[in-house]
């Protein structure tokens, strides 16, 4: 009675495991709406405020409406 009963648990386990590590169907990359698809220093990015920018691409940042402009205080900048 006892083996019946694990091997239920067991078989509930593995059937609710199962969808859970199912590859995606597409394998298009997935946009997050939090962030602006960007073309920063002639790569295609993702960013969003409060992320670690580049001065050198400062013009880049500002055509996508974003300033590379908050220092914080180990001297790293961020996304404003």
């Amino acid at each position: 009675m006892r083996r019946l009963l694990i091997a239920a648990l067991a078989a509930t386990a593995l059937a609710t495991a199962a969808p859970a590590l199912a590859a995606p169907a597409s394998d298009a990359p997935v946009a997050h709406i939090a962030c602006t698809s960007a073309k920063i220093g002639g790569q295609s990015k993702c960013i969003a405020r409060g992320q670690y920018c580049a001065r050198a691409h400062k013009r880049n940042y500002k055509r996508y409406g974003f300033s590379c402009s908050k220092r914080d205080n180990r001297g790293r900048y961020h996304l404003t």
